[in-house]
């Protein structure tokens, strides 16, 4: 058990970067000429336009059912991230350890995933036509990638 501690300690970054760089690079090069591709690019897919206001009704309802499901599920995560950063926050002040300073990064990057993903700050800034692509569709997954590096942080340690 402490040769594959002792190992696991030793584990140089670079191979662990290199593979990360290729899947990136692959994701990048083969998903969007595949999947993204074949969805968008698709003559079976449905078009908007050739849907009959019967089928639109339907996708409007379908589509508000989601945005309040996800608002409600929003809202929960960010009440039990704000506790459990709270939490955090206690433990910190107590031992002062940087693992526990770690887990109040990563519980705050996760508060403020969930605050970005919620459907809510959509239209609290202004819903409009075009303004739903703007830059807060990016924060979430920016949030995401913050807390995956901390974990992966707090995992080498």
């Amino acid at each position: 058990m402490e040769e594959n501690e002792r190992q696991m300690q030793k584990t140089p970054w670079a191979p662990i970067a290199i593979v990360g760089l290729l899947v990136v690079i692959l994701v990048i090069l083969i998903g969007p000429l595949n999947t993204i591709n074949y969805i968008f690019n698709n003559p079976d897919r449905p078009l908007l336009e050739h849907l009959t206001p019967q089928q639109l009704l339907e996708v409007s309802n379908m589509l508000a059912l989601y945005i309040k499901g996800r608002t409600v599920l929003s809202l929960i995560n960010t009440g039990l991230l704000l506790y459990l950063t709270a939490l955090y926050v206690g433990i910190y002040r107590e031992t002062k350890s940087n693992f526990s300073l770690c887990l109040v990064l990563f519980s705050v990057t996760l508060f403020l995933y969930s605050i970005t993903s919620n459907p809510i700050l959509i239209w609290v800034n202004g819903f409009q036509e075009t303004n739903i692509f703007n830059i807060f569709n990016f924060l979430p997954d920016i949030f995401t990638t913050l807390a995956s590096a901390i974990l992966i942080y707090l995992s080498r340690q």
